[in-house]
């Protein structure tokens, strides 16, 4: 009686934490925060090719962008 009993615990058990991660699994598509995060990458990439663009243009390799701004 003991095991069968432990075995619906564990069932339960089983059952709590695929809702609490179907809950979560929601919550984050639903907040939009992939597709902002694709948009920064995307914001980045565009950033680091014009700073690369930048400094092949002015012939300055091995100087960085931003000391030369300041």
């Amino acid at each position: 009686m003991e095991l069968f009993t432990a075995l619906i615990a564990a069932f339960v058990c089983i059952i709590s934490v695929l809702i609490v991660a179907a809950v979560v699994r929601y919550a984050v598509d639903s907040s939009k925060t992939s597709r902002k995060l694709d948009l920064l990458m995307k914001e980045v990439r565009n950033l680091r090719a014009e700073v690369r663009g930048l400094q092949h243009t002015k012939g300055q390799d091995s100087q960085h962008i931003i000391d030369e701004k300041v």
